[in-house]
C-alpha cells in the first residue's frame, strides 16, 4: 500500500503544477483522486499520504518547506491568495496532526 502513497504524493505535485498553469478543473480532478487514495489509505489502517511524506524529512525540513511555500504564495497571489492558503495550514496543523 505504500506505492499508493508514492502515487498520491506525485499526484499532488502534478495538481501543483497545473495549478501554476491555471489549469484548475484538471488539479480539482486530480485532487479528488489525491483525497480518495488517501482515504483508501486511512481506511485499510496505512500510512496516508502525508505520513509517508512526513517520514522522508526531519521536522525541521518540513517546516522550512512549509515557510517557504507560504512565502512563494505570497509573493505570486498577494495577500487575498495567501490568507486563505495561511488559514488551511493552520487548521490542518490544529485538526488533521497524525498521532496526536
Amino acid at each position: 500500500m505504500k506505492h499508493l502513497a508514492k502515487i498520491g504524493a506525485g499526484l499532488l505535485v502534478a495538481a501543483l503544477i497545473l495549478i501554476w498553469q491555471i489549469q484548475t478543473l484538471y488539479a480539482l480532478i486530480i485532487l479528488a483522486a489525491v483525497g480518495i487514495i488517501d482515504l483508501i489509505l486511512l481506511f485499510k489502517k496505512r500510512d496516508t499520504i502525508s505520513a509517508w511524506i512526513h517520514s522522508l524529512f526531519p521536522k525541521k525540513t518540513d517546516i522550512g518547506i512549509m515557510i517557504g511555500l507560504g512565502v512563494y504564495t505570497w509573493f505570486i497571489f498577494g495577500t487575498a491568495g495567501f490568507l486563505p492558503v495561511c488559514i488551511g495550514v493552520i487548521i490542518g496543523h490544529l485538526f488533521w496532526s497524525e498521532g496526536g
